[in-house]
């Protein structure tokens, strides 16, 4: 073969592999280039369906890693309810989203998962008593026909408020710095079925105004819109070195009705101190003391008609045992159970004023009295013995009243 037929095949060749490169090319990229609006208006009609309100997103598709499919979602907001005034109840940075390119026009696709960033949730009542989150959810009766199944959802820095304009136009709570990660999400199908979801494997931290970090993990969460209710068969809140355990956890609230629920509590052994730290309180006492160590502290927790009631109440703070309920409503009420009580020993560590057998003490924090003195109590404690002033006393019964300031 001569030397230019090998260079006319040469070309040919090359020539060919183009095509069919091009061709491939073309099967592969043409449907997701050129129907990305397609997908955003897809996309945008779900969460319509979900906020009942409308919601623009705005962003571009593009191939990240075949046959992987990612939409970005660029900067977009949720508004306020027609004529309510202020910053929008939702807005965001960036949504990312993947899904299969063989699945992408299909009734249930097959989700990679989805990253929201820079997530601003603002929770406002107005002036008038109007808020801008109450009216939220589907306006569209059709159940629906396909399951949802999303393998992970997550958060990443995001930021809750809530303002009472009647009270003040400053928020009266606000958490920064809200990452949440969950594994699988899933939802059914149909009248029913399609109003239960169930979520594993949840992990949620957020950083309550100065407090330490809070970090809650429940390994599964089931709710069901149709009553509506929701249940937690166990969950970990963490606070500094604080740690809550809650189990059996149920709360329902029918249509009509009381709120309903039901779960227990248990808290870690740990220094008092630190409870007060984690708080964002300095410890009003020396913070070097031997005393003031919480050694239990567990319950049952139910709502009533007059507030949340804790029955089975074990509390344990040095050699102190005490036992009883406490319900939490517009007034505290309580019946305690207890052993023995020293006094003079709290006292002591509370002025700073410790006997030389005794660790000494570094200055105490000043005692948040005026916390104490604005909560309304009502209650009794029995003791079986207490040592005041140096005086020992048997079978002892405190009654406490208190309108609070």
């Amino acid at each position: 073969m001569t030397r230019k037929r090998q260079r006319l095949l040469f070309i040919v060749g090359g020539l060919l592999a183009s095509i069919a490169l091009g061709v491939v090319l073309i099967v592969i990229f043409r449907n997701p280039l050129l129907n990305s609006a397609l997908v955003r208006r897809e996309v945008s009609a779900v969460l319509r369906e979900e906020v009942g309100r409308e919601v623009d997103l705005k962003g571009a598709l593009r191939i990240d890693e075949w046959p992987w499919v990612q939409l970005d979602v660029g900067r977009g907001s949720i508004a306020n309810p027609a004529g309510f005034a202020g910053p929008p109840l939702v807005q965001w940075e960036l949504i990312e989203m993947r899904f299969h390119y063989s699945t992408a026009y299909e009734e249930e696709p097959l989700l990679y998962g989805v990253i929201i960033h820079g997530l601003r949730v603002h929770l406002r009542i107005d002036a008038a008593g109007r808020d801008n989150f109450s009216d939220l959810g589907s306006r569209d009766p059709t159940p629906p026909s396909v399951p949802l199944n999303v393998p992970r959802v997550e958060i990443r820095d995001a930021e809750l408020s809530f303002t009472d304009e009647r009270e003040s136009a400053e928020p009266r709570f606000v958490a920064r710095s809200i990452t949440l990660r969950t594994g699988t999400v899933e939802r059914g199908v149909g009248a029913v079925e399609g109003k239960r979801w169930r979520i594993a494997d949840i992990e949620l931290s957020a950083k309550p105004l100065d407090l330490d970090t809070a970090v809650l993990r429940v390994p599964a969460l089931s709710v069901d819109a149709n009553v509506p209710s929701a249940r937690i068969p166990a969950a970990t809140l963490s606070l500094g070195p604080v740690r809550l355990r809650l189990s059996d956890l149920a709360v329902a609230a029918p249509k009509d009705a009381a709120l309903q629920g039901s779960g227990r509590f248990a808290l870690d052994p740990v220094p008092l101190a630190s409870v007060f730290k984690a708080a964002g309180q300095p410890p009003p006492f020396a913070a070097n003391s031997p005393w003031f160590r919480l050694r239990s502290l567990s319950g049952s927790l139910r709502p009533g008609p007059t507030g949340l009631r804790i029955d089975d109440l074990r509390l344990g703070i040095d050699e102190l045992r005490l036992q009883g309920r406490v319900t939490i409503g517009n007034t505290i009420r309580f019946a305690l159970e207890g052993n023995r009580l020293d006094l003079d020993r709290y006292v002591r560590a509370l002025t700073n004023d410790a006997p030389a057998n005794e660790s000494p003490a570094t200055p105490a924090a000043g005692f948040p009295g005026k916390t104490l003195l604005g909560l309304p109590l009502e209650g009794t404690v029995h003791l079986d013995s207490a040592v005041s002033g140096g005086l020992r006393m048997q079978d002892v019964t405190l009654e406490v009243t208190h309108r609070g300031r």
